[in-house]
């Protein structure tokens, strides 16, 4: 029987290394087919990013339904734009882990500073470095997971008067639309190989909202 497919999209500065125990983890432990998707995050274009993760998402996939998206920090932006702009091809179900949705506090501080701009690279700084009030309206239903752990870089860069996984803070993951939104107490890399975060995706990804006690 084919497995359904699920697609990873790493974060800012990632090659999707730090994405192999959560592969492994949804791929030996629930059953799922699992690809990574890699993409030059300094230099990429996004729209150029959205269309080939829509190429890549779908090749050799005859069911819509069975393709699901994963994607960490901002490969959850560029997940959620390419539903967006593609939603109708793929109606399988998506998490973000640690998307900063609504923009981050923390890459709009660095974009301030001239001589750490160009640390985040064009696509960072078009996606993520000012506030954008995004919402979710697509026909795929999209769960978002938040880290409260704080230990991260981006503490460094602002200042949090909420819970935080040390680099996005929670409220910057939520936005309206969501059919489902999670906290988790782990940072914004420790949720990548926790063993209940993945857990909390497969269910998702099969039940379209997370497991609760």
């Amino acid at each position: 029987m084919e497995r359904d497919r699920v697609v990873l999209v790493h974060g800012l500065w990632m090659n999707g290394i730090e994405l192999a125990m959560l592969e492994h983890r949804l791929r030996t432990e629930h059953g799922f087919d699992v690809a990574k998707f890699s993409y030059p995050t300094m230099r990429a274009d996004a729209a150029e990013v959205c269309a080939r993760l829509a190429e890549f998402a779908g090749a050799g996939c005859d069911d819509p339904g069975r393709v699901h998206l994963v994607g960490h920090s901002l490969g959850g932006v560029l997940v959620h734009r390419m539903l967006g702009e593609c939603g109708t091809r793929y109606t399988g179900r998506s998490v973000v882990l640690g998307a900063p949705l609504n923009g981050s506090r923390a890459a709009v501080n660095v974009a301030r500073m001239a001589a750490l701009r160009p640390l985040l690279g064009a696509l960072a700084l078009a996606e993520i470095a000012e506030a954008r009030p995004r919402q979710w309206a697509g026909p795929a239903e999209l769960g978002s997971i938040a880290g409260t752990v704080p230990m991260g870089t981006g503490q460094f860069f602002a200042h949090f008067d909420e819970q935080h996984d040390g680099t996005v803070g929670v409220s910057e993951t939520q936005i309206p639309g969501l059919a489902d939104h999670l906290v988790v107490p782990h940072s914004h890399f420790g949720m990548l190989l926790s063993h209940d975060v993945a857990a909390q995706v497969a269910h998702f990804l099969r039940e379209g909202r997370f497991r609760r006690q």
